[in-house]
């Protein structure tokens, strides 16, 4: 693990880094909200476009529940003892893990940022809903925001902390987005590379 990239480190080097990896993340967000082949494939889905942002929202609760069967069943596959279903918080209890299963460890905080994730994302999507987000732009960082996830995961289990970064911080960003364009339209929908919507005199 020591050869992955790893943004483990001091103070100089923390502020050295993050910089340029939030401004790519920014480059992220901008060309994937403006690519012509993100829209052809949104349109292609199943679903109407505007409901991407639902299946999304809709995805968390089954995607929290695979990712907390995980680690128990890889517990119960290697623990001596099995899995101790009567005492879960104990069985998976970070100073366990960490110490013994590491790889099982890192998925179970895979799992716990999931549910927190989810957290940060229902008053997003609750504001973009409610005040009317267009819905083509609603579906493209909603699904942005389904991507960053479900690569988190796997960075984490890796245990590759600057992919895991990059992904957590690419959630966060298309999270605050989803929530504050809406609200200040006239400053973040040009960032995103979006047309401002036609203001009726």
């Amino acid at each position: 693990m020591g050869l992955l990239p790893s943004l483990s480190g001091g103070f100089i080097k923390l502020n050295v880094v993050f910089p340029p990896l939030i401004a790519g993340i920014a480059y992220i967000i901008q060309m994937y909200c403006t690519s012509p082949q993100v829209e052809a494939f949104l349109k292609g889905l199943p679903v109407p476009v505007e409901k991407v942002p639902y299946v999304v929202a809709a995805a968390f609760p089954p995607l929290i529940f695979i990712t907390g069967i995980v680690p128990a069943m890889i517990l119960a596959a290697v623990s001596p003892d099995g899995y101790d279903n009567k005492s879960p918080r104990k069985t998976k209890a970070p100073e366990y893990l960490a110490e013994r299963y590491p790889v099982t460890f890192w998925l179970q905080c895979a799992h716990n940022n999931t549910i927190e994730c989810a957290t940060m994302a229902a008053p997003a999507f609750w504001v973009a809903s409610t005040l009317g987000l267009n819905s083509l732009l609603f579906a493209k960082l909603s699904s942005l925001l389904a991507i960053a996830r479900l690569a988190y995961i796997p960075a984490y289990g890796l245990g590759v902390d600057a992919l895991r970064t990059t992904f957590f911080a690419l959630g966060f960003f298309v999270i605050t987005l989803i929530g504050f364009a809406p609200i200040f339209p006239d400053t973040i929908l040009p960032l995103l590379g979006q047309a401002l919507p036609i203001k009726s005199k």
